[in-house]
């Protein structure tokens, strides 16, 4: 028969997470807790642009976007 660990976060601690990522003005998408308890906040917002701009020439005024 195996043994299950005791839990090693708290509701605190993923409640204190999800506020960081809200003070930061991220959107909370997923919050995920490991077998190891650390605490993962997804914001969603890595995602990859859907169109490369990089090529693009940045707009000199409100006029030119």
């Amino acid at each position: 028969m195996s043994r299950t660990s005791a839990v090693t976060f708290t509701q605190a601690q993923v409640r204190r997470a999800v506020k960081a990522v809200e003070s930061a003005g991220l959107r909370v998408q997923r919050v995920t807790v490991s077998r190891d308890g650390s605490i993962t906040v997804d914001s969603g917002d890595n995602r990859v642009p859907a169109m490369d701009t990089r090529e693009k020439a940045l707009a000199a005024s409100w006029d030119d976007a």
